[in-house]
């Protein structure tokens, strides 16, 4: 047993020799030695001496494995970008750093689980990787990022970055085979190069202004592509700024519903009013919704903000009944990250019951994305409970998104609305005019009664009423409007002499 410990020990010591990275100096002066002491036959028993020492003692497969771990390891990416930055700045040359983001990847995570994510995350850093340099590095900086950096060169002009940001995101827009189905997947990019930084940038600055130009390419939607510059990194400090404002605006009631009605087109009549997100800013005026639901949205304050919204429409159609104003009832937008809320439907309901307002009068507007794909059983299971509370549910962007016609016929919608694009050129367009006919007939045949937003003109209220909508909604009608004037212009359509007051009002919290 002595003697087998001492055999096993002396073999793994002249492993641990033969494969140590000194070997790499040894080797040749051995070979070398031998020559000199022993001529050429001294020098032809070391070379064929030494290959059946490696393979006595296994250091070959050693040294593979070594290999292999060496190979495995990824570079660091703030040390990366630090070498590249150096390098372009001591040379003369330009480096680029693009931050990429694939929101998609969160809805891959939740319906496929992890593991499938991971996997589609790799498969996506290949794809970046086939176009690019062997000198260029791709890392996965988030569950739904990707920093790429551009080693230094000397043609890396914003022209050609651009260029590479439009083959980096053709290669992973490519859609995912994932449950038997195809997914498709929107790039946004944000690039930054070493150029417009000057000399005494920072690694850190560099991926912190690709960081910026990757929020104002998110801020700007879907597909779309910043580059870095001075201005653009003022607008993101006064967006930043806007943003700690719209926190404390949320705490001091300076966000505001303005409503607008909505009318049947046929009878003049209102039948009901939508609410719409204003924020009272103090140096800004009346900001609309997509002045700040960007960074809303990025925040995590869309909870809050519909909660806002949802208590103030409730809180006017209340003071409309005390006022003897005859409104059926009251719109308000759902988002996606609200649909998503496991409790919302049993909030909503503990709100309307404490309040003493019936579910029907309540109708939530439902962004049609959330349907345009093979659904979410948390959202549709949130819808389900919303129909069978009573509220309406009015399915919002009909004409910006497609939708899957089967799928609206197992939802529980119980309107289409229809987006401003698809009345563009109605009055001149026989084209125009045919395909608004077509979706209002299939909204004829689901039994869904269709609600055209946008409606600006006279003449678009003419064709919706021969082309047979059922209701409308726009500047042809009126404006949106804060509660007090919105209730001077119900009182005056109504024909009612008694108008509300502030005091009036209920407040619901």
């Amino acid at each position: 047993m002595r003697l087998h410990l001492t055999a096993t020990g002396l073999r793994q010591a002249v492993r641990s020799a033969l494969a140590g990275p000194q070997m790499m100096a040894f080797l040749p002066a051995l070979c070398l030695a031998a020559y000199w002491l022993g001529g050429e036959a001294l020098l032809v028993m070391c070379a064929l001496t030494l290959p059946v020492l490696y393979a006595l003692t296994g250091s070959f497969g050693l040294g593979a494995t070594a290999a292999q771990i060496g190979a495995k390891q990824r570079p660091d990416l703030e040390k990366t970008a630090r070498d590249f930055l150096e390098i372009a700045q001591h040379h003369g040359q330009t480096a680029a750093c693009l931050q990429i983001a694939i929101p998609e990847l969160n809805d891959v995570a939740q319906r496929f689980g992890a593991e499938t994510a991971r996997q589609s995350r790799d498969l996506l850093a290949a794809r970046l990787r086939s176009s690019l340099r062997d000198s260029d590095h791709v890392f996965q900086s988030g569950e739904t990022r990707f920093t790429v950096l551009i080693a230094p060169g000397f043609r890396l002009r914003l022209d050609s970055l651009i260029d590479l940001g439009k083959r980096l995101r053709a290669s992973a827009e490519i859609p995912l085979s994932l449950g038997g189905a195809s997914h498709d997947l929107t790039v946004c990019i944000g690039i930054a190069s070493s150029l417009t930084l000057g000399r005494n940038a920072t690694a850190e600055k560099w991926l912190s202004c690709a960081n910026d130009a990757l929020d104002d390419a998110q801020a700007a939607g879907a597909g779309s592509t910043r580059l870095w510059s001075a201005r653009l990194a003022r607008q993101h400090k006064s967006r930043r700024k806007l943003q700690d404002e719209f926190d404390a605006a949320l705490d001091t009631t300076r966000i505001h519903a303005h409503f607008q009605p909505q009318i049947h087109i046929g009878t003049d009549a209102i039948i009901g009013v939508e609410a719409f997100a204003r924020w009272e800013h103090p140096t800004r005026g009346f900001l609309t919704a997509s002045d700040f639901l960007p960074f809303v949205q990025s925040s995590g304050h869309m909870m809050d903000l519909g909660r806002v919204m949802f208590l103030q429409a409730v809180s006017a159609l209340l003071a409309w009944d005390d006022a003897g104003l005859d409104i059926r009832t009251v719109s308000v937008n759902l988002s996606e990250t609200e649909l998503r809320a496991p409790d919302l439907q049993k909030r909503i309901a503990t709100d309307l019951e404490r309040c003493g307002l019936p579910a029907h009068r309540v109708v939530f507007d439902i962004p049609v994305t959330v349907l345009s794909d093979q659904g979410d059983d948390i959202i549709r299971h949130t819808l389900a409970g919303l129909s069978d509370l009573g509220c309406g549910l009015d399915l919002q962007g009909l004409g910006s998104a497609g939708c899957d016609i089967a799928i609206l016929q197992h939802s529980p919608i119980t309107r289409l609305k229809l987006e401003r694009t698809l009345l563009f050129g109605i009055g001149t367009s026989d084209t125009a005019r045919q395909a608004l006919h077509t979706i209002l007939g299939i909204g004829d045949r689901l039994d869904l009664p269709s609600i055209a937003t946008g409606v600006e003109t006279v003449a678009e209220h003419g064709i919706l009423r021969d082309l047979g909508a059922v209701y409308g909604q726009g500047a042809v009608f009126a404006l949106p409007a804060d509660i007090r004037a919105t209730t001077r212009w119900l009182t005056e359509r109504q024909n009612l002499k008694r108008t509300i007051k502030p005091k009036h009002i209920r407040s619901i919290k």
